[in-house]
């Protein structure tokens, strides 16, 4: 590209400037203007009137200059000026961040976002000398120390800090600085599980540890969320003073992090790193009753995580289940281990420290088990490359089992659990503990009486009026519908099921509501005094736990197919229900006047039209594909293959195929018709309600078999039809012609095999059918967590 005869009619290649390398491209357009005369026109303000062409010309140059993704920024520049004056505000970072802000720093920048550490060290060294290491090079005011971390072989930061001593500066303060999240180079680490760094970085100043970011979190609280389990073990050995008090426990600024106070293990919680949760929880039994400045629990957020357990991960094929049963994870006994002796070596320390012990290292607590399991798992991890599905499958385990393991540990340490409310005489609630025994009732008594004045106390015996001001953990794992954790709080807080929320609704009624079929067996399977006081439960809107069937906004167990299945479904649920309550709350009314049959009829009307025109949409097609088979095959039997002889006896009549032809013939012929005429009843049923209970899929069932068995045997016929007549003994032939005769078979089946089997599953319970003909499989059941 050249310049026009108006520049002087000097021919000037012009540098294009795409968004990097600014200064560069500054510098040859400075040459260019000076060749051109029109430098004062872009670096200083000219009147417009007197230097109008010269301004044209110097703009026309910056705008033919400029890529197609730069040029939008100056689109709206009128003059040379403003348009150069845009681009430097915008590109030349060093020069836009104003006089009281710290020059950024590009070229560590640029090599530490392409990986050129070598380039980077270079800079410092040889380059720049005298550059100052605590200098930000990012906006977000990063010095090169941070993005040292980003670096997993840990090098770049031993190099950094070999700089840092050879020009004597002060090897603290530079470790110790922050960029504008107030993050140190120890918290950059931790994020980015950069297990050398953080090493390196505790070993030269252990004060780090302890230090906070603008959202209070230290070092130790951001690995919990973020790191990996040895970066938490290494940050609490290597700074026991830092990290435990003399009793053991976690440091106040280690528990809760400032603003919404969310604690060490709710970080852990989130970020669902369960191994370093068990392993603080163990460490420190107390942060279970830590909460939130939205009094939300570690158990609460738990329960809001199906997906962390067993039964809420996606259902598992045979293959899949298999291996995952076989897969060995770590023991959580070695976890539990580690956690008490962590806490143990810094209750020595404290003694060794004022006197009162000595340090043995005999006694390290109990050590992990070694055992066939424990020894493949070391081989696992030996090997250089686990296949990608192996390795998300064993992943996918050790979640499961230590989310387990870990909630085993939180509810047994929740005290939140072991207290209840009871409405006071000044309309307040007062909480206390639960009964656990014969031998705590009178101090319980005690403590109602103390709390409540002078009120007379008579001894609880019912928790059917507790309330409470917040989800409990019960009714959040019921609605999210996590078994394991409903499993664990009966199993170790029995009353915790006698709760009732806001609305006077029990678990029961909860995991009705959300079609909780897991939670509901539990709970209908347990001990039957709590069954028989939940199914009378009447909420404050009058509705009985049959009311709760109707509520279609909650309806989110939802495991079928299609409007017909997902509404047999919704009405089998009904009556399981209507067979579990007392026989004359069937036909109470609701506030609103109304049964619980009639609510379910109501709710569920938009999911009865739609189902009705599924099935007969349905049923249409189908019936149609019959009759078009039926025609085939009709007219297929008075077409002999191979013809007949003088006396119109078939040629091929003693041909093992021509039996074949004729057998198939007649079977695809009856099938045919017989699906037709289902699919004709089918089509002509009244579609009530109740009819899509049995009635109707299994009709849809018998017409679909039927209708397979008619294509089925109709290929069969075809495929015999063109072996006669061709009568060749070469085998490739034979199979060319075997597979397009059934490749219209093998289509049909994968288009409708799908909705045959969940109509088959869901009317005849197939899955029951299956698991007891291969019990040797893991079908469904929960595999053994604990150890």
């Amino acid at each position: 590209m050249a310049t026009t005869n108006s520049l002087q009619s000097i021919p000037v290649p012009l540098p294009i400037f795409d968004g990097t390398d600014y200064d560069l491209w500054e510098k040859k357009m400075k040459t260019l203007f000076k060749s051109q005369n029109l430098l004062d026109i872009v670096e200083e303000d000219r009147n417009e009137k007197e230097n109008g062409q010269q301004d044209a010309s110097a703009l026309y140059l910056i705008q033919q200059s400029l890529a197609q993704n730069v040029f939008r920024s100056i689109t709206e520049a009128s003059t040379a000026k403003e348009a150069w004056d845009l681009l430097k505000k915008e590109y030349n970072i060093g020069d836009a961040k104003g006089e009281n802000k710290s020059p950024i720093q590009l070229t560590p920048w640029d090599a530490a976002m392409g990986g050129d550490w070598k380039g980077m060290m270079h800079y410092y060294r040889v380059e720049e000398p005298l550059r100052d290491l605590s200098s930000p090079v990012t906006d977000n005011l990063d010095t090169v120390l941070h993005l040292a971390m980003h670096d997993e072989k840990g090098k770049q930061c031993e190099d950094l800090l070999e700089i840092v001593r050879e020009k004597q500066l002060t090897e603290t303060e530079f470790l110790k600085k922050k960029n504008k999240f107030g993050n140190t180079a120890l918290h950059e680490a931790t994020i980015y599980r950069n297990y050398k760094a953080v090493k390196l970085l505790v070993e030269c100043c252990p004060d780090l540890i302890e230090m906070k970011n603008n959202l209070g979190e230290t070092p130790l609280f951001t690995a919990a969320g973020f790191a990996k389990k040895k970066i938490v073990e290494f940050l609490i050995l290597s700074g026991l003073k830092h990290c435990l008090g003399d009793d053991g426990r976690l440091l106040d600024t280690h528990r809760k992090r400032t603003g919404d106070e969310l604690s060490i293990l709710s970080a852990a919680i989130i970020g669902q790193k369960f191994e370093i949760a068990y392993l603080l929880l163990e460490l420190d039994t107390s942060l279970a009753n830590l909460k939130d400045k939205n009094e939300i629990s570690g158990l609460q957020l738990l329960a809001e995580m199906p997906t962390a357990f067993e039964s809420g991960s996606v259902p598992m094929g045979i293959c899949k289940r298999f291996i995952y049963s076989c897969l060995p994870v770590p023991r959580p006994f070695e976890v539990k281990s580690k956690g008490k002796s962590l806490s143990l070596a810094r209750k020595r320390m404290g003694d060794l420290e004022s006197g009162q012990g000595r340090y043995s290292s005999g006694d390290q607590g109990c050590g992990s088990e070694k055992n066939q399991r424990g020894g493949l798992l070391n081989y696992l991890k030996s090997i250089p490359k686990i296949p990608k599905g192996l390795k998300g499958i064993w992943k996918e385990k050790r979640k499961h089992v230590f989310a387990y393991q870990f909630a085993k540990s939180l509810i047994k340490n929740d005290k939140s659990l072991k207290k209840f409310s009871i409405p006071d005489g000044d309309q307040k609630e007062i909480e206390i503990e639960l009964i656990c025994n014969a031998k705590d009732t009178e101090k319980t008594q005690s403590q109602i009486a103390q709390t409540s004045g002078t009120r007379q106390i008579a001894q609880i015996t019912s928790l059917s009026s507790l309330t409470t001001k917040k989800e409990m953990p019960l009714f959040t794992a019921t609605r999210r519908g996590v078994k394991e954790i409903v499993e664990l709080i009966i199993k170790f807080h029995p009353n915790a099921i006698d709760r009732r929320d806001k609305m006077n609704r029990s678990v029961l009624d909860v995991a009705v509501m959300y079609r909780q079929r897991k939670i509901f067996d539990i709970i209908v399977g347990g001990e039957k005094l709590p069954m028989a006081r939940m199914r009378r439960v009447v909420d404050n809107s009058g509705n009985t736990l049959l009311h709760h069937v109707a509520d279609m906004k909650k309806n989110i167990g939802v495991t079928k197919p299609g409007p017909a299945l997902q509404l047999q479904e919704e009405w089998k649920w009904f009556e399981l229900v209507q067979d579990k309550i007392p026989p004359h709350y069937v036909s109470l009314l609701n506030k609103e006047g109304k049964t619980a049959r009639e609510c379910f009829e109501i709710a569920h009307e938009e999911q009865l039209k739609k189902a009705q025109k599924w099935i007969k949409e349905t049923g249409q097609s189908c019936s149609t594909v019959a009759a078009l088979v039926s025609t085939a095959v009709f007219a297929a039997a008075y077409t002999v293959p191979g013809g007949s002889d003088e006396k119109g006896k078939p040629n091929f009549i003693n041909s093992p195929l021509f039996l074949i032809f004729t057998v198939t013939d007649v079977v695809s012929l009856a099938s045919a018709l017989t699906s037709l005429v289902v699919f004709l009843s089918l089509l002509t049923s009244s579609f009530e309600l109740k009819e899509f209970d049995t009635s109707l899929p299994r009709k849809l069932i018998a017409g679909l078999f039927f209708l397979f068995m008619s294509v089925v045997t109709s290929m069969i016929s075809f495929g015999a039809t063109i072996l006669i007549l061709i009568q060749t003994e070469r085998k490739f032939t034979t199979l060319l012609l075997s597979i397009a005769s059934f490749l219209p078979v093998f289509v049909f089946g994968i288009m409708q095999f799908g909705m045959f089997v969940s109509f088959l599953s869901s009317t005849l319970n197939i899955r029951k059918i299956k698991s007891s003909l291969v019990t040797c499989l893991p079908w469904g059941k929960r595999l053994r967590q604990e150890d």
